[in-house]
């Protein structure tokens, strides 16, 4: 468990990269480098490079840096402290960063997925009472390693003890989620049908499937992939507190989410939906809505008890606040926590059974 005290002595990232030891790179260049860029200027660090991976170098330069290969830039500056901006669960990219962070040091800032409030230390340490809270909530140890490594990776950037807590997510949906041939699944950020499909291959005599995906592009590659799968109702629709209609930004990806400026697109509640039916199993994964969809599928869950997988990376808070809305619609489900393997820590999931 991490202490109070402990907690309050942990170097955080931005403050670390401030007082670095030599050069400060940032090896990336797409959004997250721009957004680090971005906080660089705010708090004075200065970018002494940006190189990417090979294959992505070519002859060019971002935001007034050429961009340099590796061993281009160890020619240049020796040893020097590397920030990691982009994230991956493929394996040989992250024993790439693994062998990277052997060569040099390496950060990796948590960067919110969603809506513009940065993970701190003072945030965690004014939730610490929740924090603990939480962490008794989980019910095996396995889950309240995962908690502790999560938030001490958020606030120092160290990716070096994540590694001993992750897991096969397949495996843990499957051991934990337990699919059963009489379930009806909902699934909230269907994307492009390839959960719906995985959910179809554990539990091929399943009852229903209700699928929502908003994205125009990534709904059309659902239908067509659920095809020839039978009693799927497919919803082209934010998966949302209530009905109604919302400003949505059409990326076909992580960057598609609730915007204010983005293209009106309409809305729904699972309640509204399922209009009192029933639903065993539940998926939300909508970039930072879940708070909203846990409202707007309140009633289902509290009538029927499903089981519920609730992804809990979106926001920098997420992995406690909705621990804790779960619980205040329904007090008597089991929480477990578990961490795949995904550097930065993304697709952290809690599953309430």
């Amino acid at each position: 468990m991490l202490t109070y005290k402990e907690i309050n002595g942990l170097p955080d990232v931005w403050s670390r990269l401030a007082r670095a030891d030599g050069p400060v790179c940032i090896y990336g260049t797409g959004d997250a480098a721009e957004r680090i860029l971005d906080i660089f200027e705010l708090r004075g660090i200065e970018c002494a490079g940006i190189f990417a991976s090979d294959g992505f170098v070519r002859d060019r330069e971002f935001r007034g840096h050429k961009v340099c290969s590796l061993s281009e830039l160890e020619a240049k500056l020796g040893r020097f402290t590397a920030v990691s901006a982009f994230g991956s669960s493929l394996p040989d990219v992250m024993s790439a960063i693994d062998s990277l962070s052997e060569r040099h040091t390496l950060l990796m800032p948590d960067l919110p997925v969603a809506g513009g409030e940065m993970f701190s230390k003072k945030g965690l340490l004014e939730r610490y009472e929740q924090y603990v809270r939480v962490r008794e909530r989980f019910a095996d140890e396995q889950s309240r390693e995962v908690l502790d490594a999560v938030l001490r990776y958020k606030l120092t950037g160290e990716l070096s003890g994540l590694g001993r807590v992750f897991t096969d997510p397949t495996a843990d949906f499957k051991r934990l989620i337990a699919p059963r041939e009489d379930d009806i699944y909902a699934d909230l950020g269907a994307y492009n049908g390839d959960t719906c499909e995985l959910f179809a291959e554990l539990c091929p005599d399943y009852l229903g499937v209700y699928a929502f995906e908003p994205d125009k592009r990534s709904f059309r590659k659902l239908v067509k992939r659920l095809e020839g799968f039978d009693n799927v109702i497919a919803v082209n629709a934010c998966a949302w507190s209530h009905d109604g209609n919302i400003g949505f930004s059409q990326s076909a990806g992580r960057q598609s989410q609730i915007s204010a400026g983005g293209e009106v697109t309409a809305a729904r509640s699972l309640d509204s939906v399922l209009c009192g039916g029933e639903c065993s199993v539940i998926k939300f994964d909508v970039e930072g809505a879940e708070s909203h969809a846990l409202d707007g599928s309140a009633e289902t869950i509290s009538r029927y008890r499903p089981r519920l997988a609730v992804s809990a990376y979106h926001r920098p808070y997420d992995i406690l606040d909705l621990a804790e809305q779960i619980l205040s619609i329904r007090g008597d489900y089991t929480l477990y926590l578990r961490q795949p393997p995904y550097y930065p820590a993304w697709d952290t999931m809690i599953y309430a059974v």
